[in-house]
């Protein structure tokens, strides 16, 4: 007969204590490689590579579960900005309530929003070295990050289906200058010299920043063991920083084939495909320069698991741009080819290698070139709450 009951346990990954649960995750990625341009001057997110050498993140996150119904998540990512200098900020910090009557959920804190295919993934869980150019034109340099409060219901279907409604503000990041003043290298200073006497307003202002209200239904149809489909619809509306109104709306579709269904391993096929828009209202400094602007893009990939922990990705993103007077919205394209070697150890490590050709096309510039080498690490075991 058993008469002791441990009231913790420690396992690399996961400490328990009666109803109490902590996962803990660590998640390094390093790139090295080099562009045909200034490095920074390619970057849009605050973690995409900016020099030859880059730590994009050293990712810390801290999930808690206690009991059935009170959840947490604290995420801290420290990386090399553009003058390789340590910087850090603390991405995620909230407090969700789940499995609540009638299928509700509530969360509270600071998050990244659930908006399009991308902004809510953490940097480890990029099928690519950077992030998409869609994310960082309509959602800023890291993404939608806001302190909002959010209430998702689970809709009675047949199949897993999530509408997440959230109202907040996005935070104030610190100026990381991933790629600011690096234009330089391209434009002329005269030309700067005419802009100062013409009428500008510059294109990161139309970001949303107050008083955002985000909506987003996503589900998941598993047709069979061996096709599924994941397709969401994503609404955002707010003051920019024009401290004017914005609206986004975008609609996102991923099919994903696995040869073995439902069980581990064996080949995969998963194609996306993700078109969004906006419009937004602007107003210089001086207040005597103002109007509305629009512009569209796409994201889109493919993902070809040939061989037993192997990848071979491809990725073409689109941006429309926009014309003056607004400046630094400028139209363009990017393809992508990837190849990716997962590594897994055991439970609590694993990781990859990725080897990654990036083509860029910015209207005004030439074509340039990159190529990437990264590596992730990624320790812990436990589940992330999201």
């Amino acid at each position: 007969m058993n008469y002791y009951t441990p009231l913790f346990a420690l396992t690399l990954g996961t400490l328990t204590a009666a109803d109490f649960q902590l996962d803990y995750n660590a998640h390094l990625n390093m790139t090295f490689g080099q562009a045909s341009t200034d490095e920074a001057a390619l970057a849009t997110h605050a973690h995409d590579p900016n020099d030859e050498f880059t730590i994009q993140g050293l990712e810390l996150n801290f999930s808690a579960r206690y009991g059935d119904h009170i959840a947490g998540l604290v995420s801290y990512n420290t990386f090399l900005d553009s003058d390789n200098k340590i910087d850090g900020e603390f991405e995620e910090a909230f407090l969700k309530l789940e499995e609540l009557p009638a299928g509700f959920e509530l969360r509270g804190g600071r998050f990244l929003n659930r908006v399009t295919s991308q902004n809510n993934q953490h940097l480890h869980s990029w099928n690519f070295v950077d992030a998409n150019l869609i994310t960082t034109r309509f959602l800023g340099d890291e993404g939608l990050i806001s302190n909002s409060a959010e209430v998702s219901y689970r809709l009675p279907i047949q199949h897993d289906s999530l509408l997440s409604i959230s109202f907040g503000d996005a935070i104030a990041h610190d100026e990381h200058e991933h790629h600011d003043g690096d234009h330089d290298d391209h434009d002329d200073h005269g030309d700067h010299d005419d802009h100062d006497e013409e009428e500008t307003v510059e294109g990161e202002g139309a970001l949303l920043t107050d008083d955002i209200l985000t909506a987003r239904l996503k589900g998941i149809y598993q047709h069979t063991d061996f096709h599924q489909f994941i397709y969401g619809l994503s609404y955002l509306q707010g003051k920019n920083a024009y401290k004017k109104s914005g609206r986004i709306m975008g609609g996102d579709l991923t099919y994903l084939w696995r040869e073995n269904g439902i069980e581990q391993g064996g080949k995969h096929l998963r194609a996306s495909f993700e078109p969004i828009y906006r419009d937004f209202d602007y107003v210089n400094e001086d207040g005597d320069l103002s109007g509305s602007a629009n512009e569209w893009g796409i994201h889109s990939s493919l993902g070809w698991g040939f061989k037993e922990n192997w990848e071979l990705g491809f990725r073409y993103d689109y941006l429309q741009g926009v014309d003056e007077p607004i400046e630094e919205l400028e139209e363009r394209h990017r393809s992508t080819a990837a190849l990716t070697r997962s590594l897994q150890y055991n439970d609590s490590l694993s990781g990859h290698v990725r080897l990654q050709y990036n083509r860029d096309w910015i209207d005004g510039q030439g074509p340039e070139d990159a190529v990437w080498l990264q590596f992730q690490i990624d320790l812990g075991s436990g589940g992330e709450v999201r």
